[in-house]
C-alpha cells in the first residue's frame, strides 16, 4: 500500500481533540501539521502527542509531526510534510525488516 494512502493527515487547532479524528481502517499512519501553532500551544498538547503517539506505535503504526521548532525530545518532529512521510517510509522498512 501506498504510504500516502495510508496516512492522515491533521492540522493542529488550539481546539482539536485528537478523539474528533474519524479514522478509516487503512490508515495507520498520522501526520501532525503544527506550522502556525506557538511553542506555548504546542507544548501545553505535548502528553497528548505522547500518548497518541505511543497506540499508533502499538498498532506497528507511525505518528510524525511537521513543526518548525522541536518542543518534546520524546516526539518525532521533522520540519517539512516531505520529510514526515520520508521518515514513515523509513519506519515501514524498518518494520518489515524486523518480520
Amino acid at each position: 500500500m501506498n504510504i500516502q494512502q495510508s496516512t492522515l493527515v491533521f492540522k493542529l487547532s488550539k481546539d482539536s481533540n485528537f478523539s474528533d479524528l474519524d479514522v478509516e481502517s487503512d490508515i495507520k499512519h498520522f501526520i501532525a501539521d503544527l506550522n502556525g501553532v506557538s511553542v506555548d500551544v504546542a507544548s501545553s498538547i505535548t502528553n497528548k502527542f505522547i500518548t497518541f503517539g505511543k497506540s499508533i506505535s502499538n498498532m506497528n503504526g507511525s505518528f510524525v509531526i511537521v513543526c518548525d521548532f522541536s518542543f518534546d525530545d520524546r516526539l518525532t518532529i521533522v520540519p517539512t510534510l516531505q520529510e514526515a512521510y520520508d521518515y514513515i517510509e523509513m519506519e515501514e522498512m524498518e518494520r518489515q525488516l524486523e518480520l
